[in-house]
């Protein structure tokens, strides 16, 4: 896993789990003293999205959901505020099966999938000279599109954060 001090890429696969799992980590992972902002963050997801451009927009909403808004994240930055993911669990939620069975022929391109990750997010930072740490339990769903449509895996969308397909 890669430190949350620099930014993540997210590797080209063909697997969906790996990938979903890897989008997830990437998403989680910020630093507000590595010198980038959320955009930043925003940007180099949104480099694995839907290729087509048809997501995008909805892709670039549900991130932003994700992180800080840029004034909090000044905020944070006072306290030397960093984000990591650690997943314990990423499957193929029940109901994506079933939303997938009922969809009309040709709504839902071949290889997508929806893949729900648990994990905990912790946040590390600074008050005044202690260090502080708080950890939570996160659920969320990311959709992606792999093969056969594409030779490698694409992110679709994201669920909020909490409202993960079960």
């Amino acid at each position: 896993m890669a430190t949350p001090t620099q930014a993540i890429e997210i590797p080209a696969t063909k697997d969906p789990t790996l990938f979903a799992r890897s989008v997830a980590e990437a998403l989680f992972a910020w630093d507000t003293a590595s010198g980038l902002m959320p955009v930043d963050h925003t940007a180099m997801i949104l480099r694995v999205g839907d290729p087509t451009g048809t997501e995008r927009a909805g892709l670039a909403s549900d991130i932003a959901n994700y992180l800080p808004s840029r004034q909090a994240w000044i905020e944070l930055r006072k306290y030397a505020t960093r984000q990591r993911l650690s997943v314990q669990r990423s499957y193929v939620p029940e109901a994506w099966t079933v939303v997938a069975d009922a969809a009309p022929p040709g709504q839902i391109q071949d290889g997508t999938t929806a893949i729900t990750i648990e994990g905990h997010r912790r946040r590390d930072g600074v008050w005044g000279t202690e260090a502080v740490t708080s950890s939570r339990a996160v659920a969320f769903t990311v959709f992606v599109v792999c093969g056969p449509t594409y030779e490698k895996c694409h992110l679709l969308r994201l669920s909020q954060l909490d409202l993960a397909l079960r």
